[in-house]
């Protein structure tokens, strides 16, 4: 419990002094790399250590630091996102479910750093967003964060993966880097705020190159990014066939 609130409290305070600093320099510069790099990746670095989460990075190799990619993770806990904000060494912007917007102090912080809110039962707004997504990796050569199987799993189960990031990936043009994040379902699992400290794994394979894939090629592309993310993970998480 004391672990729990004290995270609570480091996640409040670092929240609120890291929208502050990046509300200003935004004021100057929009998806600025020195406010990703200190201010962004220092606040989940922070985050990390206040929850005793320890974490392993494998596969770091498999990043062209001169390259921008769709990054497509499994999603298991609310840690995830500071974990893959520290472990991922390129400047990045999420797609992130318009719930998370509801949180205070932490919706205004996602506001201040430029993530895109995808409204998962509005067709046209989430295509809204994929359609920003591709303008902000043009116009900034951003990575982009995405969670395709829309939320947390309730089990520790892959879920189906929904296509709008793989969608993205075909008009864009860009690879998408798989990521399999092992070990975040039991520190905080959805439907639970208590902290649970442990040891994360993040394993990045190589790259998928999309240029050979058409709109018509999707569903190919979602089974072949599934089964790559699904072979990284343990033998306690179960895969939905």
């Amino acid at each position: 419990m004391i672990r729990t609130l004290w995270f609570m409290l480091t996640t409040v305070v670092a929240t609120c002094v890291g929208t502050a600093i990046v509300v200003v320099i935004g004021l100057f510069k929009r998806y600025s790399r020195f406010a990703h790099r200190y201010i962004v990746q220092g606040w989940a670095k922070l985050l990390i250590r206040a929850s005793g989460t320890r974490m392993r990075v494998e596969g770091l190799e498999n990043i062209d630091p001169d390259r921008s990619y769709i990054v497509v993770s499994n999603h298991q806990s609310l840690m995830d996102i500071p974990i893959l904000l520290a472990a991922l060494p390129m400047q990045m912007t999420i797609v992130a479910k318009k719930e998370l917007f509801r949180i205070p102090v932490f919706a205004q912080g996602m506001k201040a750093v430029g993530i895109l809110k995808i409204d998962r039962g509005n067709r046209a707004q989430a295509l809204e967003t994929l359609n920003r997504a591709a303008e902000v990796i043009r116009q900034y050569g951003l990575s982009v964060l995405t969670f395709p199987e829309g939320t947390r799993t309730r089990d520790g189960r892959l879920q189906r993966f929904k296509k709008g990031p793989f969608v993205l990936a075909i008009n864009t043009g860009m690879p998408i880097l798989p990521v399999t994040i092992n070990g975040s379902f039991p520190i905080m699992p959805k439907g639970s705020l208590r902290l649970n400290p442990g040891n994360v794994t993040v394993t990045i394979h190589p790259a998928v190159d999309t240029t050979g894939y058409r709109y018509e090629d999707r569903e190919q592309l979602i089974d072949r990014i599934y089964h790559i993310i699904a072979a990284g993970l343990h033998d306690t998480v179960t895969v939905v066939s």
